[in-house]
This record gives structure tokens, C-alpha cells and sequence, in this order.
């Protein structure tokens, strides 16, 4: 039994998918399309995502409605496998092929280049295209709770 606003709801949990399931076959994220996902049930929800369920698999997934308001919400497989709350969700990780697949559409292929990021104290490269390091550049675009950043990267936030 799982708990969504203090009921207590009945979590499936099918070895095997039903013919009709496809999350198998899903990507690790993809723009929610058709509003199919969104009538899953919502075993978590926060201010901008959703975990929701499959009702095939019992499989849940993460709906993401990013900051730019005109964008449709993604649907993202959320690390670890089989969270059931979304503060148990690694972000950076659930996150990474969406933002990388962005950072790519906007500078093309992702290249680094000899010269150091422009953040103060980061040793990383820049990427061909900007002045950032892929992770300071996913912290820019997507903020600093989605990019793998160290604690010693946490306090340089100053630029060169």
C-alpha cells in the first residue's frame, strides 16, 4: 500500500508487463505527447512534477513540466528504479539526457575544448559553443540542482 495525501492507495507491482504496456520500449525521457500518461495515477506530487504510475506494470515515471511555460511536460524514468516519492529521486541523474539532449540542440554536437570553464576555481573544460564546463553550463540553463557540481563548485559562483 502506497499513501498519496494521507489515503492509502494499492501500489501494483507486476512482474510482467501486459501486452499493452510500453514502458519497456520508452525512452529515458520523451515529451508527453497525448495526455495518456497524465490519466496515470499520481502517486507523488510536487509544484512543477508529477510521479505517476503505469497501470499496466505498476512502473512510475516522472512528469516534468520544465521552466519554459510554453513547453509541453516530459516524461522521464526516474533513478533509482521504483521511487515512490520525488525527494527520493536523483535529479541530476533522472534529468541528465534531457538536458544534455537540449544543451545539444541549441550548440550542436557536445565538444570540449582546451581552455577552462569561465566559473572561478573549476578545472573542467569548456564546451565548443560557450565559456562553461557541460556542468556549470546544465547549473545556467537548468539550475544548480540538476548539474553535478562539487562542494568546492557550490561556493564559485563568480566568474572569471
Amino acid at each position: 500500500m502506497g499513501e498519496v495525501f494521507g489515503y492509502a492507495l494499492p501500489m501494483p507491482s507486476k512482474a510482467d508487463p501486459s501486452p499493452g504496456c510500453s514502458c519497456g520500449k520508452r525512452p529515458d525521457w520523451a515529451t508527453i505527447e497525448d495526455d495518456s500518461v497524465m490519466r496515470w495515477q499520481a502517486v507523488d506530487i510536487a509544484e512543477w512534477e508529477e510521479l505517476r504510475q503505469c497501470p499496466d506494470c505498476g512502473a512510475t515515471w516522472l512528469a516534468v513540466w520544465p521552466e519554459e511555460s510554453e513547453s509541453p511536460p516530459i516524461l522521464c524514468r526516474p533513478k533509482p528504479a521504483g521511487a515512490r516519492k520525488i525527494r527520493d529521486i536523483d535529479h541530476p541523474a533522472t534529468m541528465r539526457a534531457f538536458c544534455l539532449a537540449r544543451i545539444e540542440e541549441q550548440l550542436g554536437e557536445i565538444k570540449e575544448r582546451k581552455a577552462s570553464c569561465r566559473k572561478v576555481n573549476c578545472k573542467r573544460n569548456r564546451l565548443s559553443g560557450t565559456t562553461y564546463c557541460i556542468e556549470h553550463l546544465i547549473a545556467e540553463q537548468f539550475g544548480r540542482h540538476l548539474a553535478r557540481l562539487s562542494a568546492g563548485d557550490e561556493g564559485s559562483s563568480r566568474t572569471k
